[in-house]
C-alpha cells in the first residue's frame, strides 16, 4: 500500500511539472508577475519527484513517508487545477494579447502565490522529518546530482521576450522544419550551440508558433531530456502530451497488476502514432545513445505523415549522427550591436546615456566583447550592472572570465553565475539571482525594443 501511495504521488508530479514548465514559459505569467513563483514551484516539485523516485528505489515504506507522499499528491492536484485554469485564460487571450480582467488576474496570482507557500512548506517537511533514511545515502547522492542539474537548467531558461535578433533565427528554423510537406518520413532537425546561446528559447519560440507550426500537426509534445532522465517517466509524459491524459490512464489501466515496463509503454505509444502527424521537441540531448534510444523506442519506424522532431543539443557530433547536415541549425552568437542593445536594456540604460558618457561607452564595448555574444552572459552581467553605479562597471568587467570571449565553456558560465551571486545587493539566495535573469518587470511594454 505504501509503495502505491508513493508511486501515485510520483506519477502525478511528473504530469504537473510539465504543466508548470509550459505555464512559466507563457507571456501571461510575465505580465501577471508570477513567472518567478511558477519556476520556483516547478523546481521544488522536480526535487520532490526525485526524492519519491529514491524512496521507491530503496523500498522506503514508513508511515511518515506515506503521509508526506499523500500531501505531495494533493498539492500536485491543486497546482494542476490552478495552472489548468491559468492556461485556459492564456489560450483565450493569446491572439489579441488582451489582459485578463483585473479581478481574475489578482485571484489567479493570489492562488499561485498561496500554492508556492504550500510547496515550500511541504518541501521543508521532508527535510524536517528526515523521511528518507541514511541507508539510502548512495541514492541521495544521485538525487543531489539530479537536483543540481535542475538548478543549472533553470538558470539557462532565457526569457524569449528579452532576446533581440531572434526573429530571423525563428523564421530560419521554421523554414527548415518545412511544415507544408505533409507527407514523407519523419524528419529530425537539430539546433546546435553551446550552453547560454538560447537553443531552448529558439526551439520554444518555434514550438509555440501556432500559425506556423502547431496547427499543422495533429499532436505536439515538449520533452526535456537533459543528462539524467527516467525512461519510463519520459514515455509516460510523451503519451500524456501526444495522446492525452485519458490515453495514459487507459494504458496504465491495461497494465494494472503488472510491472510497468519500457517495452509496454513504447509499444502503446508507437502504435498510436503510426497514423498521426506529430511534432516533438527533444530539448537538451547530451548523448548519441540517448538520441538513438528515444528515436527507436518512442517513434514508429513507418510514419509517412510528414512528422517532425526538433532536437536541441550542445554536441555537433550528436547532431551529425541524428540527421543530415542540411537539417542542422547552428545557432550563432549575438552580433555586437544586438548584444550591446541587450546589455543596455538589462542594465536599465539607453544608447543616449552611452553617447553622453564616453567612459560608459568604453566599458560597455569592452564588456560586450568579453561576453562573447552569449545571451545568458549578457543578460546576467546586465542584471548585475543595473545594481551598480557606472563608475563601478570597470571593476565588474575585470571580474568577467576572459575565456568567454575566446573559448566559451560551461565552467566559464558557472563563474559568471557565481560572480552575479557575489554581487547581489542583499546576498539573496542563488534561486533569487537566477530569477533576476529570467524574469522581467511586470510591465514589459515599458522596456524599449522588446523583440516580439
Amino acid at each position: 500500500m505504501a509503495s502505491t501511495v508513493v508511486s501515485m504521488a510520483r506519477s502525478m508530479l511528473g504530469a504537473v511539472i510539465s504543466v508548470a514548465a509550459s505555464a512559466a514559459a507563457t507571456e501571461m505569467s510575465l505580465l501577471m508577475g508570477v513567472r518567478k513563483d511558477i519556476w520556483f514551484m516547478k523546481d521544488e516539485l522536480e526535487t520532490m519527484h526525485a526524492f519519491l523516485v529514491t524512496a521507491e528505489a530503496t523500498k522506503e515504506n514508513n508511515r511518515l513517508l506515506q503521509v508526506w507522499a499523500k500531501q505531495v499528491r494533493d498539492l500536485a492536484y491543486g497546482i494542476e487545477d490552478c495552472l489548468d485554469e491559468f492556461m485556459v485564460h492564456v489560450g483565450s487571450h493569446s491572439r489579441s494579447r488582451r489582459l485578463l480582467k483585473l479581478k481574475d488576474r489578482h485571484r489567479i496570482a493570489s492562488q499561485i502565490r498561496d500554492l508556492k507557500a504550500r510547496v515550500e512548506e511541504v518541501s521543508n517537511r521532508n527535510t524536517r522529518y528526515n523521511l528518507i533514511t541514511a541507508d539510502a545515502s548512495s541514492s541521495i547522492d544521485e538525487v543531489n546530482s539530479y537536483t543540481e542539474d535542475i538548478r543549472t537548467h533553470s538558470a539557462s531558461n532565457i526569457d524569449e521576450a528579452e532576446l533581440v535578433g531572434f526573429a530571423k533565427a525563428k523564421q530560419e528554423l521554421i523554414a527548415m522544419v518545412d511544415v507544408n510537406s505533409s507527407d514523407g518520413l519523419c524528419k529530425v532537425i537539430c539546433v546546435v550551440g553551446m550552453g547560454g546561446l538560447g537553443k531552448t528559447t529558439l526551439a520554444r519560440k518555434a514550438y509555440e508558433s501556432k500559425e506556423d507550426i502547431a496547427n499543422k500537426f495533429s499532436c505536439c509534445a515538449w520533452v526535456t531530456v537533459s543528462q539524467s532522465f527516467s525512461k519510463i517517466e519520459m514515455l509516460k509524459d510523451m503519451i500524456r502530451q501526444l495522446l492525452g491524459n485519458k490515453s495514459l490512464l487507459k494504458c496504465l489501466k491495461d497494465l494494472e497488476g503488472k510491472e510497468v515496463r519500457i517495452e509496454n509503454l513504447s509499444e502503446y505509444l508507437k502504435k498510436e502514432l503510426v497514423d498521426k502527424r506529430y511534432f516533438v521537441v527533444l530539448d537538451d540531448l547530451w548523448t548519441i545513445d540517448a538520441c538513438k534510444w528515444i528515436q527507436d523506442i518512442a517513434f514508429p519506424s513507418r510514419n509517412n505523415k510528414g512528422s517532425r522532431i526538433i532536437v536541441t543539443t550542445r554536441d555537433a557530433g550528436l547532431a551529425e549522427q541524428c540527421t543530415s547536415d542540411s537539417l542542422i541549425y547552428h545557432l550563432k552568437h549575438l552580433q555586437i550591436e544586438d548584444a550591446t542593445h541587450l546589455l543596455l536594456r538589462k542594465s536599465r540604460k539607453t544608447h543616449e546615456d552611452m553617447k553622453n558618457d564616453k567612459e560608459m561607452m568604453t566599458v560597455v564595448k569592452r564588456i560586450v566583447k568579453k561576453c562573447g555574444g552569449l545571451p545568458l552572459a549578457v543578460l546576467t552581467i546586465g542584471a548585475m550592472l543595473s545594481t551598480k553605479k557606472v563608475t563601478e562597471w570597470e571593476s565588474i568587467y575585470n571580474q568577467i572570465p576572459s575565456e568567454l570571449e575566446v573559448n566559451p565553456s560551461l565552467e566559464a558560465m558557472r563563474r559568471i553565475v557565481t560572480l552575479s551571486y557575489n554581487h547581489l545587493p542583499c546576498r539573496e539566495s542563488l534561486g533569487s539571482m537566477v530569477g533576476s535573469v529570467v524574469v522581467q518587470p511586470n510591465d514589459p511594454s515599458s522596456i524599449p525594443g522588446i523583440d516580439r
